[in-house]
């Protein structure tokens, strides 16, 4: 066998193979190609965020608000004095009362539960009783004035010339002075005299004092100076002051 018949039958033998294969699709052939499908999109669940829930209000946002809606109410009753407007004025009256009964009513209750905390308990109201502690209390003021002018204590009188009652103050404080024992020393802030004092010194700048006139209480013996009393006083309030903060500040005048 010639060898171009041989090539020849090859390449029939093949086509004939490749054919073979494709059998029974015919215009298969000229289909056009389908896409592969779509992938479906991914559907997204909405989340739903929830709101988070006001915190609760303090007790001083709830009585900021009452008052407002109380003066609103008011306002509202004066300016335009409507039934309706009136109507809602006299409710917030009445809540008003019944809250303070319900405050009166602990108030009570808790001076039950603690009778340190009752006024009445340590500071009697009734008259023979009031008299009993007020005689106590004086003698206190006095020991505690006793002991001052044992340890050598004083007062300096502070004052301007152009204090209001200036002499007769002036004359009312060293009769007290004398009559306590204690040293008085007047000091001028302006370089003005004061006859009714027995010694006046001019301030050298190293005292501070923001109304006149003034009382300090001085004690050589302890190194204190403090001030007490401001303007005007009478002498039982000064005798008071100078016992109130001899105590620390504990027993009030």
């Amino acid at each position: 066998m010639h060898p171009p018949i041989v090539i020849l039958l090859i390449t029939l033998t093949l086509s004939l193979s490749a054919a073979a294969q494709e059998t029974g699709r015919g215009w298969q052939w000229y289909e056009e190609v389908k896409p592969p499908p779509k992938a479906e999109p991914e559907q997204r669940v909405k989340t739903v965020t929830s709101q988070p829930k006001a915190a609760p209000k303090t007790a001083t946002e709830q009585l900021d608000a009452w008052q407002a809606a109380f003066l609103e109410a008011k306002a509202a009753a004066v300016m335009h004095p409507t039934v309706e407007n009136v109507h809602k004025l006299q409710q917030l009256i009445d809540e008003s009362w019944v809250r303070s009964e319900k405050l009166e009513a602990a108030w009570q209750q808790v001076q039950l539960k603690y009778p340190e905390l009752d006024y009445n308990a340590q500071h009697p109201t009734g008259e023979r009783a009031k008299r009993q502690f007020f005689e106590r209390k004086d003698t206190a003021i006095e020991a505690t004035l006793t002991r001052l002018a044992r340890e050598g204590a004083g007062l300096f009188f502070v004052f301007n010339h152009d204090d209001v009652y200036l002499k007769e103050y002036a004359t009312q404080v060293n009769a007290f002075a004398k009559a306590q024992g204690l040293s008085l020393l007047g000091i001028s802030m302006d370089g003005s005299a004061l006859p009714e004092l027995d010694t006046v010194r001019q301030n050298n700048g190293k005292l501070k004092v923001a109304v006149t006139p003034a009382l300090i209480l001085v004690n050589p013996t302890r190194h204190t100076q403090v001030a007490v009393s401001y303007g005007i006083k009478s002498m039982e309030d000064v005798k008071r002051h100078i016992h109130f903060v001899e105590t620390g500040y504990k027993d009030a005048p």
